[in-house]
């Protein structure tokens, strides 16, 4: 029973109030429950990278930021469903009474869609019931693990149980590994080697897939079937991705729990979404904060989400440049880069 009260706690804390986050910051608009969800994690992990720098640095307890970050997250959660519900009295016609928003088009569910379903799935299935061993765990999951056992947030080294003489530069500035810990401890306990290998694949492949939807959705706008196909697709590509270790797919299907496969299978995939839809667009479909937060999110994964992140969006921002003439647009862009920017200086300046 224990365990079921964890897991429940799990897909609370994991799916629920991530999604109820995204409907507080599109509280303004009406959109579809993926776009609800990847929103909500686009501010929830940009806010864990604040608040867990600023716990390392201080040196404060797990507990601290187990706290500060259930009460922030449970908050938004709150306001969202409060602009849910209120947007849900608000509706008339076809729409009423329906938990998230449809947008302009109306594809309903074809049968192609029915078997990416199907596949997407059985892969789900497949990442939370088989293993996958891998070194890096020694570090990612065993800080994890670490803080959570001492209570304690970059003290003490993974490797060895000595305490930290010095902050690890190449990990300390994108600490996703707290972000696991708080997790663990939000799930009433649930050991970090058990969310990372079990709890996280589940959630955060089917956000990859979320965010390929939301492609299939631009490519294919009103058409079901082809958005089907695309996605039955994706789902193949990443189903036979074991030719390399190095790809993207292999990094969503073998090892999603770190933080920087998390980066490579969604949210620089997402990211580059944004960048199409807000930096080449005359009238961006989502807002410019958007593209801010996911830049701060990308910096909690990995360094090198410090580093590709504001080079994904610089290449984009030049080409709007090019293509609107525009130069309040361009400062924009360079705006919505300074989460990173500002990490690649403490870093040069700190370490």
């Amino acid at each position: 029973m224990g365990f079921i009260f964890k897991g429940i706690l799990a897909v609370i804390w994991l799916l629920v109030v991530p999604c109820l986050a995204g409907g507080f910051y599109f509280r303004r608009e009406k959109r579809t429950c993926g776009e609800y969800l990847l929103a909500g994690y686009t501010l929830l992990f940009a806010i864990t990278e604040l608040l867990s720098l600023t716990m390392i640095f201080t040196k404060q307890p797990l507990h601290v930021l187990t706290i500060t970050y259930g009460v922030v997250a449970g908050v938004l959660a709150f306001l969202g469903a409060r602009s849910l519900y209120k947007k849900r009295q608000k509706e008339t016609g076809e729409g009423a009474g329906t938990y998230c928003g449809r947008r302009t088009e109306a594809t309903g569910i074809s049968p192609e869609l029915v078997v990416a379903g199907i596949l997407i799935l059985f892969q789900l299935v497949v990442v939370v019931l088989y293993a996958h061993m891998d070194e890096d765990d020694a570090f990612y999951v065993g800080t994890a693990t670490t803080a959570v056992e001492t209570d304690s947030l970059y003290a003490y080294n993974p490797y060895t149980g000595a305490a930290y003489n010095v902050l690890p530069s190449r990990y300390i500035l994108s600490p996703f590994p707290a972000f696991l810990a708080v997790t663990s401890r939000l799930c009433g306990g649930l050991h970090p080697a058990i969310v990372a290998h079990t709890v996280f694949p589940a959630v955060f492949v089917f956000l990859a897939y979320v965010v390929l939807f939301q492609y299939s959705r631009i490519f294919f706008r009103g058409k079901a079937g082809e958005q089907g196909i695309f996605m039955i697709l994706c789902a193949v590509i990443l189903w036979f991705c074991g030719y390399s270790v190095y790809n993207s797919e292999i990094f969503t299907m073998g090892r999603i729990w770190q933080g920087k496969a998390v980066l490579a299978g969604v949210f620089l995939p997402f990211l580059f979404l944004l960048c199409m839809e807000i930096f080449m667009q005359e009238k961006p479909e989502y807002p410019w904060s958007l593209a801010f937060l996911a830049n701060g999110a990308c910096c909690l994964f990995s360094s090198m989400g410090i580093m590709l992140a504001p080079l994904l969006m610089g290449v984009f921002a030049l080409l709007s440049l090019v293509k609107f003439r525009d130069g309040r647009r361009f400062l924009k862009s360079v705006v919505c880069c300074l989460p990173s920017l500002i990490l690649g200086v403490v870093y040069i300046l700190v370490f």
